[in-house]
């Protein structure tokens, strides 16, 4: 495996969650292809770190580490527990966080189908997702630091993606917030898909009004002021 991190403090970030299961699923996916060289950290999160790597053409990606010591294991259940796709998975720690990943990169296929633009996910591997790397040059800034010129048609253009996303992926975000919508040339990328359930699940109704509330209340400080129900509507009614 090459390194080529930027300085010592990346590399001790990098040393600290290469646990030997982490090794051998990047070794995994670097014989796979998915993986050229890992670059250098750009997150380190509580429960994941995000780490920029080439592709085997040079391209950037994202590689998404999952860590499994330090993941909300009661977090995790709530949002697994009832989803048809995982029945009779066990409930260990190490096999929620394996699959915790599946259903990300199973949320993120599932979704880039039905035409929500979500990052286009690549592979994955026990605790590793690979992704595409939203941006050009640098990363493509979150909601929350973004500078918007027409605040009025973000909001309606992320309306629009959870619509695509509940009516034709059959999914809710269930996270929703300034934090997980990034901005790219002007357009909206929801990123953060390892909590979306299916809109069968018992808790989806819930998640999906707590996504509503966040999201009108973040665009209220700019100055939107959106009625949180008929948001809601717009999202999970067909037109006729």
């Amino acid at each position: 495996m090459t390194w080529t991190l930027k300085d010592s403090n990346d590399r001790k970030v990098v040393e600290g969650i290469l646990d030997f299961s982490t090794v051998k699923a990047i070794y995994h996916l670097q014989s796979r292809g998915v993986i050229g060289h890992l670059c250098g950290v750009v997150k380190e999160g509580k429960e994941s770190t995000i780490v920029v790597a080439d592709d085997k053409e040079g391209n950037k990606i994202i590689v998404k580490i999952f860590k499994i010591e330090a993941s909300q294991f009661q977090k995790m259940q709530k949002y697994i527990v009832g989803d048809k796709r995982f029945v009779g998975i066990k409930l260990g720690r190490r096999s929620l966080v394996f699959e915790w990943c599946r259903k990300e990169f199973s949320n993120l296929k599932r979704a880039r189908k039905a035409g929500v633009n979500v990052p286009e996910p690549f592979g994955f591997y026990r605790n590793v997702l690979v992704m595409e790397y939203i941006g050009d040059g640098e990363l493509a800034p979150k909601l929350k630091d973004a500078q918007l010129d027409d605040p009025l048609k973000v909001f309606c253009d992320i309306v629009s993606e959870l619509r695509k996303l509940y009516q034709d992926a059959g999914l809710v975000h269930a996270d929703l917030s300034e934090f997980n919508i990034l901005m790219r040339d002007g357009a909206v990328v929801i990123h953060d898909m390892g909590q979306s359930v299916e809109k069968s699940h018992q808790l989806a109704g819930e998640f999906l009004v707590r996504d509503v509330r966040n999201l009108c209340r973040y665009f209220e400080k700019l100055g939107v002021s959106r009625d949180e129900g008929k948001v809601l509507d717009e999202i999970i009614k067909k037109i006729a």
